[in-house]
């Protein structure tokens, strides 16, 4: 093991002998060579046998590449079921224990399909009649779950969630669970927790068996998994934790900061910080540091470039009249610099920021990906919608049909479908068509016609404005009318709520795309288009991606649009109005700026087009907060906030069109 390979910090960590340490790790600085130094150190230098090391990672991928270090290490295969996520380790602990719980250890793993089909079964069963589906009352029982809470706890679930009949949906999940030897992802950690807290026999073997806990990206463990690992500390306490307190950004996930901010008060400990960063230059880690510095509830470190080799560049800060023109402005720049040799990352913090930059790399034949989930066409809602526009457009578009019959809910079931669907082959018309007949000669019954006249009537309506107003209007009608909006923001379940906020946000954003084109042909023809083009792949692609996706990345050149107050910090941490929320968005900019290894670009809009309105935007706080740009760019950033504040107040007096105040009537009811 070439320990002469660390520098000093690293080296500090790696020979600790034994008690907790917390190893803060900056971005950049060598987390992963520092964590599998670690281990190998206890194998060849403490003589500690590898059965007896527990390594907990978050992503397999990160699993993998510790097993292949430490075997290229120890020159050796490490076969052993102590290096993984904390579910792979944990679902092999349960298997040799589950009789404990009622299982056998032959017990399947259901996936998430499985898990809302038997929830399905469960609310059947209970002959719960309600708009809320399966899936909403999963994520509520999950999060129960990493809360601790078990199901038989009523009093403790009516206090963690408002959600109806879910305390007696959860208990029925669970036995259902139990009936047919099965386990969520949920039940892994909770059973293994209940295992360790209720065998003292079980606990104790394990806990003079193991004889080192190595975790990785401690500060995105959650309650569960932190006291988990707690319950399995010998008297030793033998806990290595490597994290970054300043990059911890997935609260909304369950993530609890508290777990690495006071660990070392909890175990009176000491803490290793590594600074020398070898990733960024200079010019960037002083505009990280002047950020995240502003942050209160921090352990706190200041970065040190260490790489010579990287080339030596100031910020570079943009402003633009319009989101358009900044997603021009990053295709040209990037067009100018692109080449097999550099990598890009583009670093947004809303998905709906992704449409104009997707659109504007198409145009510049530029190749792109999307990391972390679909491009903006390919979305859910955005598909849903479009559904209701081709639908409306063509009758015959029987794949719309199915997608919207019943979206919203409306109550009509697969037998109603099947109805439909006979009717439209024995007849040879499309499935549409087939139910405006059905309609039209009274041969349905008055339950199923008060459900679908609704969706018959709407439809016809949309194809009577295709020709009369704007796309950007009927888009607003779609939206509004079909109840589509009312449906995420009704939305119960936290996760999920945060989850629509952003889906909304795309809806907005699919509106300005509708407002782009002369006519509904013209623009369904651009989609298709589009989706055409994604299908094509290139080695060395562009990254768009969220700010959230991109943690664990770096890039040569890295471009962070938006940095707008409401979308930068994002609008719904600034209605929460509280230092939490406030220092998390922080957090996030500090990730985003130090993905970025010499280039570094950050830019915002003094307007956004948001249905038809120009709505003005005041600059992010954060860049007030960035010491080193320069003055002429301070200069312009405090002249774009007082002239912004000022037509802000204007545009509040100004006289609008009809079309134009119905537009603003409704962006100020779905305002977040």
């Amino acid at each position: 093991m070439d320990l002469h390979l660390l520098n000093k910090e690293q080296k500090i960590a790696v020979e600790h002998q034994k008690g907790p340490l917390l190893v803060l790790s900056g971005a950049g600085t060598g987390k992963t060579r520092v964590l599998t130094s670690r281990f190998v150190y206890i194998v060849k230098k403490l003589n500690i046998d590898f059965h007896k090391i527990i390594a907990v990672t978050f992503t397999n991928k990160a699993a993998n590449e510790i097993k292949e270090r430490v075997n290229k290490e120890l020159q050796n295969h490490v076969d052993t079921p102590w290096i993984g996520t904390f579910h792979s380790i944990f679902a092999k602990f349960l298997r040799k224990h589950s009789s404990l719980v009622k299982l056998k250890n032959n017990f399947n793993i259901l996936d998430t399909d499985d898990q809302k089909k038997l929830l399905k079964q469960v609310i059947e069963f209970c002959k719960i009649d309600n708009e809320i589906n399966e899936g909403i009352y999963l994520n509520e029982i999950q999060n129960l779950k990493d809360q601790k809470i078990l199901s038989h706890e009523k009093l403790k679930i009516s206090k963690y969630s408002s959600l109806e009949n879910l305390s007696q949906i959860y208990e029925l999940y669970q036995e259902r669970l139990l009936e047919i030897n099965g386990v969520d992802f949920g039940d892994i950690l909770l059973h293994s927790y209940q295992i360790l807290s209720n065998n003292k026999d079980i606990r104790d073997s394990y806990m003079s068996y193991i004889e080192h806990i190595l975790i990785d990206e401690f500060q995105d463990t959650n309650l569960i998994q932190y006291d988990l690992v707690k319950l399995l500390l010998n008297d030793n306490k033998n806990l290595f934790c490597v994290g970054d307190d300043d990059q911890s950004i997935y609260a909304w996930r369950g993530a609890k900061i508290e777990n690495i901010i006071n660990f070392p008060d909890e175990f009176n400990c000491p803490v290793v910080r590594l600074t020398k960063n070898y990733r960024s230059n200079p010019a960037i880690l002083e505009a990280a540091s002047s950020i995240i510095s502003n942050n209160k509830n921090r352990l706190g470190k200041e970065l040190i470039s260490f790489n010579d080799t990287i080339p030596q560049q100031k910020l570079n800060l943009k402003s633009f009249y319009s989101q358009e023109e900044e997603s021009l402005w990053i295709a040209d720049n990037v067009s100018r610099k692109f080449n097999e040799n550099n990598s890009f990352g583009v670093l947004v913090r809303l998905t709906a920021q992704m449409r104009s930059i997707e659109d504007k790399f198409i145009k510049f034949a530029l190749p792109y990906e999307i990391i972390g989930g679909p491009r903006f066409f390919e979305r859910k809602e955005i598909k849903d919608v479009l559904s209701y526009l081709k639908l409306a457009n063509s009758h015959q578009d029987d794949l719309a049909f199915e997608r919207i019959i019943n979206l919203p809910k409306r109550g009509i079931g697969e037998q109603s479908l099947k109805i439909i669907v006979e009717n439209a082959r024995s007849n040879k018309i499309s499935f549409f068509d087939s139910l405006d007949n059905l309609v039209k000669f009274n041969q349905i019954g008055p339950s199923l016609l008060s459900k679908v006249q609704p969706f018959i009537e709407i439809i016809k309506k949309i194809k009577d404005l295709i020709n009369k107003t704007t796309l950007e209007d009927i888009g607003i009608f779609i939206l509004e009318e079909s109840g589509y909006i009312k449906m995420l923001e009704d939305e119960k379940n936290k996760l999920k709520k945060i989850e629509n906020e952003s889906r909304i946000d795309n809806l907005k954003e699919l509106v300005n795309a509708l407002s782009e084109f002369e006519n509904l042909d013209e623009f369904l023809e651009h989609v298709g288009l589009v989706n055409e083009n994604q299908k094509k792949t290139h080695n060395n692609s562009i990254k768009l991606m969220t700010l959230h996706a991109a943690k664990g990345l770096e890039f040569d050149h890295v471009y962070l649009p938006g940095w707008e107050e409401g979308v930068f910090p994002s609008s719904r941490a600034l209605e929460q109005n509280s230092s939490k929320s406030l220092e998390e968005e922080r957090r996030l900019a500090y990730v985003g700026i130090t993905r970025a290894k010499y280039d570094l670009n950050l830019s915002y809009a003094t307007s956004r087009f948001t249905y038809g309105i120009n709505n003005y935007s005041l600059p992010s706080r954060f860049l007030s907060e960035i010491s080193n740009i320069e003055k002429n760019d301070t200069k312009f950033i405090e002249n774009d906030y007082q002239i912004n504040k000022d037509k802000m107040k204007s545009s509040n007096k100004m006289e609008l069109s009809p079309g134009k105040k119905r537009m603003m009537e409704f962006l100020n009811k779905h305002k977040k």
